[in-house]
């Protein structure tokens, strides 16, 4: 199974459909980090409503460190800005 994070800037509809896709088994993978880089993306809330971790980061450093925590394999830029 893969280790899967996905950076957002908004609403997280690219987002949505990933989070179906790993409840429907189609991805054999699975979400551990949601990060956007606007505090206000409802992205993070759909991950929150979905047990996924979400975090506000704009620093690039602390995203990678993040990344790394989570021993992410997969990096997916669903409408990151």
């Amino acid at each position: 199974m893969v280790n899967i994070a996905v950076l957002i800037s908004g609403s997280g509809t690219n987002l949505q459909s990933l989070i179906d896709a790993c409840n429907r088994k189609e991805i054999n993978g699975e979400i551990k980090l949601v990060v956007s880089n606007k505090e206000s993306a409802y992205g993070l809330e759909r991950a929150r409503k979905a047990n996924i971790k979400a975090e506000f980061i704009k620093d690039e450093d602390i995203i990678i460190k993040r990344l790394a925590e989570e021993k992410v394999d997969l990096i997916v830029l669903a409408g990151y800005l």
